[in-house]
């Protein structure tokens, strides 16, 4: 009986091991079945604990060596000098005095040639019109020079000048034979304007360092206190013209002159542009006003009549304008006869007007309100 008990009693215990054994299985199953829970719990925490580190890392950095930090602040001494070269290089080499206002009396001196002429010579019809008899504007004159060839001649002081005035009295020559360092220093001048040669206007190397010196030999001898320096833009010769050659288009040597204005202007200092060529550009694109060879008489000098009645009111309200207060829309010129190619009027006075005036106000680009 004891016996039977016993075994019973060890048949119930292999029972009760065998379910542990079949629980313990299945927890293992489930356990094994989600694989990639396990993983991404894993991987959420590797995450988080880089993180943190990483957190931990920037919070926390290290003092630099003295080495590195010397390393460093020769590399940033050294950037420092190189931006202020830069700089030094770009900063113009004149600080130009602003135009006078309302002076008791203006002088202007142009350093030229022939477009000098054309520029001024319609300047005493506005004059007198105007009642304006405090102007003089004396006019260097040699036929094609460059400003290599004034600065030369101011070097060798030759006399291959002519020397012309224009006031509301008109033209008047002053000298037939002088030299630029003498007419530098025969008045004071309120006002010197510059001019390239024509056929090298659209080439800035040829401005420099010609320029420059020419400024520098003006400053040496100047009476004047203080002197405005200004710079006159030329236009571009006709389509037909044998020089235009150099440029293709009378469009691309325009574009050609405002790019090399633009960089004189930048580099110089010689912040007082007047627009001439911008304006005959203006002129070109009005068929009213493109008389006589595109506004020329030759191919390069400008028509005598409204080619010249624009340049003066460019020249006027460049520099005039300001100086006195006055606006060319004042101007109620007739310049020439009827039988005259461009003889300036009435009908179209005032287009020629806004083409400077637009001009002026914008130095380098053709306006659309032109022959407005």
């Amino acid at each position: 009986m004891k016996r039977l008990l016993w075994m019973l009693a060890l048949a119930v215990c292999c029972l009760q091991g065998g379910a542990q054994t079949s629980k313990t299985t299945v927890v293992k199953k489930t356990t094994v079945v989600k694989p990639s829970a396990t993983k991404q719990a894993t991987t959420s925490k590797q995450t988080t604990t880089t993180k943190q580190t990483t957190a931990k890392q920037t919070t926390a950095t290290p003092p630099k060596s003295d080495k590195t930090a010397f390393k460093e602040k020769k590399t940033a001494d050294t950037q420092a000098q190189k931006e202020s070269a830069a700089l030094q290089q770009s900063t113009p080499y004149l600080y130009n005095a602003p135009l006078p206002y309302m002076p008791s009396k203006l002088d202007v001196l142009f350093i030229g040639n022939s477009f000098s002429i054309d520029t001024s010579t319609a300047l005493p019809e506005i004059l007198r019109s105007m009642g304006i008899n405090n102007v003089n504007v004396y006019v260097l004159y040699r036929g094609g020079c460059s400003m290599k060839q004034h600065y030369e001649y101011f070097k060798s002081g030759e006399k291959v000048y002519e020397l012309y005035r224009y006031n509301s009295l008109g033209e008047q020559q002053l000298e037939k034979t002088t030299s630029i360092g003498e007419v530098m220093q025969r008045f004071p001048y309120d006002v010197v304007v510059w001019q390239q040669y024509s056929v090298d206007s659209g080439d800035y190397n040829t401005y420099e360092p010609y320029l420059s010196k020419l400024i520098q030999a003006y400053n040496i001898t100047k009476l004047s206190a203080r002197t405005t320096f200004a710079f006159n833009e030329t236009w571009a010769y006709a389509s037909n013209h044998k020089n235009l050659s150099k440029y293709k288009t009378p469009k691309n040597m325009w574009k050609s002159i405002c790019t090399s204005v633009r960089k004189m202007k930048a580099a110089s200092g010689v912040d007082v542009v007047i627009p001439c060529g911008t304006a005959v550009q203006n002129a070109r694109s009005v068929e009213a006003l493109n008389v006589d060879n595109e506004l020329t008489r030759d191919g390069t000098h400008i028509n005598l009549y409204a080619g010249r009645y624009l340049l003066a009111c460019t020249f006027f309200e460049s520099i005039i304008a300001p100086c006195l207060n006055r606006s060319i829309r004042e101007d109620n010129t007739v310049y020439g006869k009827p039988s005259d190619i461009g003889m300036v009027n009435d009908e179209n006075r005032r287009l020629l007007q806004n083409c400077a005036r637009l001009a002026v106000a914008n130095n380098y680009e053709v306006s659309e309100f032109a022959g407005q």
